[in-house]
């Protein structure tokens, strides 16, 4: 036995009748845990137990003093084959490793797929090239040669292309922004929804606009999305130079506040530019609501700066506030007040006209109302807001409604008033309100009756969401 054992086919022989199949035992095991996690990397462990292997143990058998004759032929190709199959799963690996493990966000992970089977191609062909040196003598220096030139003439060629591929690469690298950001360049201004090699796809709400990312190497561009402070729309507006500016500035941040889509915990700010020109900055959630916001905004302030009696633009007559319009809302609320001719006459002095846009609030929750509105035209819709920045409607008010109920209580309201269209209104103030029910005391029965309707209502509208009124006397204005 012992000689046997010395014998110089022996170990190899043993290799291959015993290590070849408790590999290939192995190898198969490894490739069925991979294939039941979904790893990328099964198939190169097939490649491995079902190529590599086996000639391994074939060259094992060849490489024996004695197994082929001379130097032949065929103990070359298997060497040749051995290596074409070592570089490509060598590649394979290297690759899965390097980029399919990536993880989100990385360098590896932006890496253009061009880029890396450009490099795969280079080193197959060195490697080839090295293989046929070392097995077959083969001269090389022609293939690296040829190669250099090659790249040279190449280079040359598309030095303008490549450069601005290259530039745009090392952006991608460099990570200014991600998928999501929102980005301004210039004039242009929209998220980004795609990111490759080539170039970044923004998202302006008008479209998509491919931008190379060269283009953005190149030049400036300032991420919306990176800042530790709410984007802030800024918009610019001039009033009346008789108009007091800490009204104007008052006004201004009283309509940004009650815009929809602005950032929760900054406050909107205003202040004066110089002369009659002032400025607004409201912080958004998103710079992709800018436009809505300022939109928004600028109807709104329309409306408001007439109510407050300032003149934006400079603008120093209200046409639709007229003592004719006034006598005409004042009769056209007379039943609802139990109001004769000649008192209806007399309260002009005392009450005023109001119009909101769809989208104003006229009552605000936790206020105590000063003034009742009665609707003259369009319609508002009165709810209670949620914790969770919900809206459970409770009813629909139209034209002879009042809005503001709670006035007559001196009580907080829980609800909020919102035109749903252009709403035209006649503010009574509470002490007028106050002298008409002295006078004819069925206005405030009505009044109280109108005021526990709505409050059924609102515990109905809440009941149907889940919820409650709160506890204590709920009033709904």
């Amino acid at each position: 036995m012992s000689d046997i054992a010395q014998q110089p086919w022996f170990w190899p022989a043993v290799i291959v009748s015993v290590g070849l199949p408790l590999t290939l035992i192995g190898l198969t095991e490894l490739y069925n845990a991979l294939v039941r996690r979904g790893s990328r990397a099964a198939p190169i462990v097939a490649m491995v137990r079902n190529y590599v292997v086996p000639v391994a143990g074939v060259l094992v058998l060849l490489s024996q003093p004695g197994a082929w004759q001379g130097s032949g032929t065929w103990p070359k190709v298997v060497w040749t084959i051995f290596g074409l199959l070592v570089i490509v799963v060598t590649i394979n690996a290297v690759n899965h490793l390097v980029f399919h493990r990536a993880e989100k966000g990385s360098w590896r992970d932006r890496f253009p797929t061009i880029f890396s089977d450009l490099i795969r191609f280079v080193f197959i062909v060195v490697g080839i090239a090295l293989l046929f040196w070392w097995v077959w003598g083969a001269d090389v220096a022609g293939v690296f040669a040829a190669l250099g030139v090659t790249s040279i003439v190449v280079g040359l060629a598309l030095q303008n292309a490549v450069g601005s591929i290259v530039s745009g690469l090392f952006l991608i690298f460099e990570a200014p922004f991600e998928l999501g950001d929102w980005i301004e360049m210039g004039s242009t201004r929209g998220q980004i929804v795609e990111v490759n090699w080539r170039a970044v796809h923004l998202e302006t709400g008008n479209g998509t606009i491919v931008v190379p990312t060269a283009e953005l190497a190149g030049g400036t561009f300032t991420n919306l999305s990176r800042n530790p402070e709410p984007y802030a729309a800024t918009m610019a507006f001039e009033f009346g130079s008789d108009d007091p500016p800490g009204r104007v500035r008052e006004l201004l941040v009283t309509v940004a506040r009650d815009i929809p889509l602005i950032a929760a915990g900054p406050e909107p700010t205003a202040k004066t530019l110089g002369g009659s020109r002032y400025q607004v900055a409201i912080p958004l959630r998103t710079p992709g609501d800018r436009d809505a916001v300022t939109d928004a905004f600028a109807t709104r302030l329309w409306y408001a700066a007439r109510r407050a009696d300032l003149h934006l633009d400079g603008d120093l007559t209200d046409e639709w506030r007229t003592p004719a319009r006034l006598q005409d809302a004042l009769r056209q609320i007379a039943p609802a007040l139990s109001l004769a001719p000649g008192d209806s006459d007399a309260l002009a002095a005392h009450t005023r006209l109001e119009r909101y846009c769809a989208g104003e609030s006229l009552l605000r929750p936790g206020v105590v109302p000063v003034e009742t509105r009665f609707i003259l035209a369009g319609s508002v819709v009165l709810g209670i807001p949620t914790d969770d920045d919900g809206f459970v409607q409770v009813a629909v008010l139209g034209v002879d409604d009042p809005v503001g109920l709670t006035a007559l209580s001196r009580t907080h309201t829980i609800s909020r008033a919102v035109a749903t269209t252009e709403v035209d209104v006649l503010v009574v103030p509470v002490a007028v309100l106050d002298d008409i029910v002295r006078a004819h005391p069925v206005v405030a029965r009505e009044m109280v009756r109108e005021s526990d309707n709505r409050v059924r209502q609102a515990a109905a509208a809440l009941q149907s969401v889940g919820r409650q009124l709160p506890r204590g006397r709920a009033v709904v204005g």
